[in-house]
């Protein structure tokens, strides 16, 4: 009932993915890599209980209004299975269409969140729609009197009157904390090296990784947002969904 989650921006720009990594190379050499340099910005949001286990995976998407393909994710490198007809037999894990990491949560299901906004940050509304879209999967039970706790730190969207009048309803009430309001800066919630710094880490890798085959398959030497629900999947299971690291 305890839940924890903070912001972890990303953006699909490789410019500044090598600053901490070391490479090795001949004395007269120079160690070069070749880079995507497009700008997708994202916001991954991991809703995390204090045992650990994930309870949802929600991405922000830079954009005024979101596409589909951005939700699906796209896996140029994975086969078509059956008939060109056969859609639901090529989504999922391993597949042309991947979507974002899902979540079983006490029992549910828990799939991805997928929203957007101009830059790609959390606002009040989005905030308000993530916890309306838990409550929707029937995650917590009410009926016992408990009401499930969430703890915030003090970003501005925290304080927008939408999501203060939804936490306060008596059929949505959550237990909401906020630690030291407008000092994100000072005070974080759930910035810990096994989620978001395994996240980050895995993501530079997974980056490279993607650039690479895209080179060697002759497509565009670009990271774009069909490619980011992919991503974020992959360093979904090195991160926030290794439960026995955390």
């Amino acid at each position: 009932m305890l839940i924890f989650v903070d912001e972890l921006g990303c953006n699909t720009n490789q410019k500044q993915d090598g600053d901490n990594e070391k490479y090795l190379c001949p004395k007269s050499g120079r160690p070069q890599q070749r880079s995507a340099t497009k700008d997708s910005h994202f916001t991954v949001l991991g809703f995390t209980a204090a045992d650990g286990n994930p309870l949802m995976c929600a991405i922000i998407f830079a954009a005024k209004s979101l596409r589909e393909e951005w939700v699906t994710g796209f896996d140029p490198f994975a086969d078509w299975v059956g008939d060109e007809n056969n859609l639901a037999g090529n989504c999922g894990e391993g597949k042309q269409y991947p979507f974002g990491p899902s979540c079983t949560f006490k029992g549910k299901e828990v799939p991805c969140f997928c929203c957007c906004s101009e830059n790609g940050s959390i606002t009040g509304q989005l905030l308000t729609n993530m916890l309306r879209y838990i409550d929707s999967r029937e995650v917590f039970d009410r009926s016992t009197g408990l009401n499930p706790f969430l703890l915030l730190d003090g970003h501005g969207s925290r304080f927008d009157l939408e999501f203060l009048e939804y936490v306060v309803s008596e059929d949505t009430k959550w237990h909401v904390k906020l630690g030291l309001p407008y000092g994100t800066s000072y005070w974080q919630v759930g910035d810990s090296s096994e989620q978001n710094g395994s996240f980050k880490m895995k993501l530079t890798k997974e980056k490279a990784k993607l650039t690479s085959q895209k080179y060697d398959a002759g497509l565009a030497f670009e990271i774009d947002k069909r490619d980011i629900v992919k991503l974020v999947k992959e360093c979904w299971k090195h991160s926030f969904a290794k439960v026995d690291k955390k």
